[in-house]
């Protein structure tokens, strides 16, 4: 793309590379003509919701009743419905950083008390249970996971995820784990370990999903949330439906074709997306004064430039001398 007259390269937003496929826009667009074009339910329509159950099924090795699935128009509603839901004005939340800025500002202005644990290079840029544990207070209601994480692109093994689970369960407190990039995980299995396969989550753990990165439907604005059944499914329920009702209710058609057709375009946007972390690993790494952890999830990078200076800096330098549009690390958190 150009900005002011001259071509960008841009890197700077967490979009996919790709069209949606074409069976998921035919599934939509088959919906729309035939009428699918009115208020839906406000936790979404039933085939998606046992769309999304199954599929968690899948990759937790757990069940998963259709009846905890709230959609929501992209994850970005569904963090929101639960932090309105089930976080009071003082709550502390404790969750790593850099990480996705919007899970930290959402808290933040809803009254919430995010409290961040940095990441270390030495740890795999991973947040760990003993980490938690330091950060807990009397205040503290919820942990926030993000695995794959966005931007530093690593895994928490199931080892890690096993001990927080522990702990969690013994401190009384609810799991949030942000699984956006779970199936864009380079590792040894299909998709990422998950915190929700183990014992105690399915009362208090709420995993966050979105079509935005697995299937390229990043404009479609749908996503996702597998709550504990009972109270804290209603209350989130509830405060989705006051703040958007429902959504699209044609999109739901082609949300469940994703799930239910062929994973083939998975498959192969994952395949390019790992060539293209070769390249840029091996690039970056032949550069001397880079540090980087090599990420094995997601599609970002999330390299220590400070030899070279502050990142700002140079991410304006590369965008005013070589057209190449990066996101200033400052902006993902204190990491």
């Amino acid at each position: 793309s150009t900005g002011g007259g001259k071509k960008v390269i841009n890197w700077h937003v967490g979009r996919p590379g790709f069209d949606t496929p074409q069976h998921i826009k035919d599934a939509a667009n088959a919906a729309l003509q035939a009428g699918h074009v009115h208020y839906g339910p406000t936790p979404g329509i039933p085939s998606l919701r046992e769309a999304i159950a199954k599929r968690s099924e899948l990759d937790w090795g757990v069940p998963v009743s259709a009846d905890r699935v709230v959609v929501s128009n992209g994850g970005m509603e569904a963090v929101t419905a639960l932090t309105i839901g089930l976080l009071n004005p003082g709550d502390e939340v404790i969750m790593p950083t850099p990480n996705w800025p919007n899970l930290y500002w959402t808290m933040k202005l809803l009254g919430a008390c995010p409290v961040e644990v940095r990441l270390k290079e030495e740890q795999n840029m991973i947040m760990t249970a003993a980490d938690i544990e330091q950060a807990i207070t009397p205040k503290t209601r919820m942990v926030v996971l993000s695995s794959p994480g966005n931007p530093v692109g690593t895994t928490t093994s199931a080892e890690q995820l096993k001990e927080i689970a522990e702990l969690v369960v013994a401190r009384d407190l609810i799991v949030v784990s942000d699984e956006t990039y779970a199936r864009l995980y380079y590792g040894d299995t299909d998709v990422a370990p998950s915190i929700m396969s183990f014992p105690g989550m399915a009362e208090r753990g709420i995993s966050l999903g979105t079509f935005s990165k697995t299937y390229a439907m990043d404009g479609w604005r749908l996503g996702w949330a597998v709550c504990p059944e009972g109270e804290l499914f209603g209350e989130v329920n509830k405060s989705r439906y006051y703040i958007s009702s429902c959504s699209n209710t044609f999109i739901q058609y082609g949300a469940v074709a994703a799930l239910e057709g062929s994973q083939d375009c998975v498959a192969e946007m994952k395949e390019l997306y790992q060539d293209r972390l070769k390249v840029i690993v091996e690039g970056l790494q032949a550069i001397p004064g880079i540090n980087l952890v090599v990420p094995d999830g997601a599609f970002y990078v999330f390299p220590d430039v400070s030899a070279y200076g502050a990142s700002g800096v140079i991410a304006s330098r590369l965008l005013d001398e070589y057209g190449v549009a990066l996101v200033d690390g400052a902006g993902l958190g204190d990491g």
